[in-house]
């Protein structure tokens, strides 16, 4: 998998992912979205309290789109996000990605902690997040409203010393990032 940090050349495929309902389904992007407000966030986004990132597969198709928003300094901990193209939707993409978010994290960053929280019925995603040792940290009832309704989020933490008893640990974060 080919990784690059997010660029104009990614907002066109940005906007599809996100207007696509097997996507934003889960998450909480502002809908409908558009190339000209995709635009707008790119343009004004502040990189240093985030890393967006673009993972593509060896056809130079974008798979999935993902990385850590909310990041603070002082505190040494940022928010994980990921999403993957329904196309590819069970084939791993989401565990390779998440690995390599949060490696970049804990090594790049120098993250304490990585958290993140999803919606309580996307047991695909937290089955994902739990297997790669993030614990469950609380439960958001009615926190979000989704789809005409109010829905449970999970609240998922992972420390760097848990972390570091993983086996997905890398020693260093080996991809060129472009």
């Amino acid at each position: 998998m080919l990784i690059k940090y997010f660029s104009k050349e990614h907002i066109n495929a940005r906007v599809n992912l996100i207007n696509n309902p097997l996507v934003n389904n889960s998450m909480f992007f502002n809908l409908p979205a558009t190339i000209e407000e995709t635009t707008k966030w790119f343009n004004n986004k502040n990189n240093a309290v985030r890393v967006d990132l673009t993972f593509l597969n060896n056809n130079n198709e974008i798979v999935a789109m993902g990385g850590i928003t909310n990041i603070s300094l002082t505190d040494r901990m940022g928010e994980l996000y990921v999403f993957v193209d329904p196309v590819f939707h069970g084939k791993g993409i989401g565990s390779k990605a998440t690995k390599w978010i949060v490696n970049y994290g804990f090594l790049k960053l120098n993250l304490n902690k990585i958290y993140l929280s999803t919606n309580d019925d996307n047991i695909a995603a937290y089955k994902i997040y739990e297997n790669l040792g993030f614990k469950l940290e609380g439960l958001l009832r009615s926190h979000k409203w989704k789809n005409n309704r109010f829905v449970d989020r999970k609240f998922y933490g992972l420390l760097k010393s848990e972390w570091e008893h993983q086996d997905y640990k890398e020693q260093k974060v080996n991809y060129i990032l472009t």
